[in-house]
């Protein structure tokens, strides 16, 4: 009988062993369980507040792009109402009249509007990782910005320079110049426009640095910009459902 009882004693030993090992492994498991579960919440809640910084970014995109389309819409009213003096001159139907009495035919030789683009949120973007998100707008934004920004900028470095350079050579040569940059025409300054071929290929070549270069640009701008916002207002839409 002692026999029997160390054999069962033995057993029991065994099984309490098995019980706490099974205990200890399903402890274990469920340590692990909550630590998954907790980084999963947290992993969760970190691309959460990730998303919600991106659609702020996307809606600074979308007032940045707002305002630069006024901005350019501000630029094709300037250069529409300017395309009636222009064509006038290089169609030799002006007058002397006209430039004695209407200051924009000078302004249009000496000046051009300039235009800034709100860069904010493309830079808030370029900063931002983006890799986490399976979504091509940041990148179509980041691209749309590098390669639209930079043709604009060489065509409008060109319109600035053509104008420096119309200073530059009246400044030198003509005496007339201090009046007429006070927009007070002199009688030299009226014939050279309406007979020296000098005066017509600078206005033709001013004509076309905006008209044929830098409008388009601008307008290629603006469509772009407009696709931009319609997918931004889908991205946002999405987050209030």
């Amino acid at each position: 009988m002692k026999l029997f009882r160390n054999k069962r004693s033995k057993l029991l030993k065994k099984k309490e062993i098995a019980s706490y090992i099974a205990y200890a492994i399903g402890e274990i498991i469920l340590v692990v369980i909550g630590i998954l579960i907790a980084v999963s919440l947290n992993n969760w809640n970190e691309r959460r507040k990730e998303k919600a910084k991106l659609l702020n970014i996307y809606s600074i995109v979308q007032d940045d792009l707002e305002n630069d389309i006024k901005e350019i819409d501000k630029m094709f009213s300037y250069y529409d109402l300017a395309e009636p003096l222009f064509n006038k001159i290089l169609k030799d139907s002006i007058k002397a009249v006209d430039y004695a009495f209407n200051p924009q035919y000078i302004a249009i030789m000496i000046g051009f509007p300039e235009i800034t683009f709100n860069k904010r949120g493309y830079n808030q973007l370029e900063a931002f990782n983006t890799d986490k998100f399976q979504d091509s707008l940041p990148t179509q934004i980041i691209e749309f910005y590098t390669e639209r920004l930079r043709e604009i900028k060489i065509d409008d470095d060109m319109r600035s320079e053509d104008i420096k350079e119309n200073y530059s050579h009246f400044k030198k040569n003509y005496e007339w110049w201090s009046s007429v940059i006070n927009f007070r025409p002199t009688k030299e300054f009226i014939d050279y426009a309406l007979n020296d071929p000098d005066y017509k290929n600078r206005i033709a070549t001013t004509h076309f640095m905006a008209y044929k270069i830098f409008l388009p640009e601008l307008k290629i701008f603006k469509t772009r910009a407009e696709k931009i916002m319609k997918e931004i207002e889908k991205r946002i839409a999405e987050k209030e459902d």
